[in-house]
């Protein structure tokens, strides 16, 4: 039988997580810097063995390192606004634990970086200016095991790293800061249509756009080197990336017209295979998977993006694993089957999971059966032994809300939001609503504000910082800080708007 006693994860693999709500299933068009220019945009096939160049420093100062930080903080309020991010926030910490543990052993990662899930079933990933790394969940799915998953998170590093996209950029006299926007807006675009994103990037730039682009698929190779480094220095298999080469030729055929044109012209190819191959022969062997999270984390998003066939599929199986009975769980409590998905979770042997997410199905379950108590009491034996996990903080917010503690569930998200250097939306949202539930508006007002801040709206959150402004319940402290707050935001929307 299941416990309910917490069993705490390695954290120096990664293995913090989180817990349960919703996400949109959307499909949506191929962005321009996607995974698969990781497979088949070199403008030309790279040399054999180890000897790739490497480019060094951009050539000149079209896009500074200070200006590409600043440019990846206004690309995340984009993507945050644009693109269909995932929010489930179990999900969300797997993607980034993952992307963190790849950035520990990346000797050059210099400044933020963004590990930002989204919820587009497309085999596709991405990076922008400033450490800005997508993931889709089509990519997190069809991966067969974490090494590959891992492979492509690499890769999209080492673009960052070696400053291929700031070089882009640098390439023509006529683009500058701002014109470097126009292009990402067009990158965004494309993400929900491929034919507005190209109009965007042709009403932004006069010209010379597809040299641009070209000028990125010639750092491919040097991608895929930096990259199958980075894998193998985190400890996972470096033939991965190979084989995610391989998992790309699978699934490319036999859908005639629908290959994007990337993969018509460039497909992936048996020398680009071969290439990897010979180059992990000499690198040290791997994992293919830090624990058991992969497979659970494949497991939830399936059953949060069609929890009816997950449930199809589950009653078909004869001795499902443990995975798969978290999977029905998931989908169970997503159709609000709260019963149905404690019995799953009593099915499953503790020592076959792993046990924060476990526990968290359990408050998941306690708090769709409306026992907050129980809840709680799950929740504080998990700070107790995780403290400081931000899901588990979270969480603990929500259920302090729930009981009424509106004072302390405020305390708790402002203290997470604290820590983040570019706070989730959803987590000011929380502390908006909690804190107009308690009489608090001037801080529900101003977290508000931040909302909208932090997704790109920002005539919007001038206003709700007015809004703040004029609340009867701040004092003189809190006012300067909301005024402070307000010209930035102010000038942020200006330069949007020029």
């Amino acid at each position: 039988m299941a416990s309910n006693r917490p069993v705490r994860t390695d954290r120096s693999r990664g293995a913090w997580q989180y817990a349960p709500r919703t996400l949109k299933a959307g499909w949506s068009g191929f962005l321009l810097l996607p995974l698969l220019l990781m497979l088949a945009l070199a403008s030309a096939p790279p040399a054999h063995g180890e000897s790739l160049p490497e480019l060094g420093e951009a050539s000149g100062g079209v896009l500074t390192p200070a200006e590409e930080r600043e440019l990846g903080r206004s690309l995340l309020r984009e993507v945050r606004r644009t693109l269909p991010v995932v929010k489930d926030p179990e999900i969300t910490f797997y993607i980034d634990a993952l992307g963190r543990q790849l950035l520990a052993n990346t000797p050059d990662a210099d400044g933020p970086f963004y590990f930002i899930p989204i919820d587009d079933r497309q085999v596709n990933a991405f990076a922008m200016p400033g450490g800005l790394i997508g993931i889709h969940s089509g990519l997190m799915l069809e991966t067969r095991d974490e090494a590959e998953l891992a492979a492509v998170i690499a890769h999209e590093i080492a673009h960052v790293t070696q400053r291929h996209l700031a070089r882009m950029f640098a390439r023509g006299r006529e683009l500058n800061f701002r014109t470097g926007l126009a292009i990402l807006a067009g990158v965004l675009a494309s993400a929900v249509d491929p034919q507005l994103g190209s109009a965007v990037i042709a009403g932004g730039v006069a010209g010379g756009i597809q040299s641009q682009i070209n000028f990125t698929r010639s750092n491919e190779a040097e991608a895929d080197n930096t990259g199958m480094r980075i894998l193998a220095d985190a400890g996972f298999d470096p033939h991965a990336m190979a084989d995610f080469f391989e998992r790309m030729q699978e699934l490319t055929r036999g859908i005639g017209d629908q290959i994007p044109e990337y993969l018509r012209t460039h497909p992936v190819t048996l020398d680009r295979i071969t290439d990897a191959r010979a180059r992990a022969d000499r690198l040290p062997e791997g994992a293919r998977e830090r624990g058991l999270e992969f497979r659970w984390m494949q497991a939830r998003m399936r059953a949060l993006q069609d929890p009816r066939r997950t449930l199809e599929i589950f009653r078909g199986q004869v001795e499902p694993a443990a995975h798969h009975l978290y999977g029905a769980a998931v989908a169970h409590l997503e159709r609000g089957e709260a019963g149905a998905a404690h019995d799953l979770l009593e099915r499953i042997d503790t020592g076959a999971a792993p046990g924060l997410t476990y526990e968290l199905a359990q408050v998941a379950v306690h708090r769709e059966r409306d026992e907050h108590p129980a809840a709680l009491g799950i929740l504080e034996d998990l700070d107790a032994v995780y403290p400081g996990h931000p899901v588990v903080r979270e969480l603990l917010a929500r259920v302090h809300r729930d009981l009424g503690n509106r004072d302390r569930a405020v305390r708790i998200v402002a203290d997470l939001i604290r820590h983040e250097t570019a706070p989730k939306p959803e987590l000011l949202r929380l502390k908006a609503d909690i804190a107009d539930a308690a009489g608090q508006r001037a801080i529900s007002r101003e977290a508000m504000a931040e909302y909208f801040f932090h997704r790109g709206q920002y005539q919007e959150a001038v206003r709700q910082f007015d809004a703040a402004l004029e609340a009867n319940d701040a004092n003189e402290r809190d006012l300067q800080r909301i005024r402070d707050k307000r010209d930035t935001a102010r000038e942020t929307a200006h330069a949007h708007t020029r």
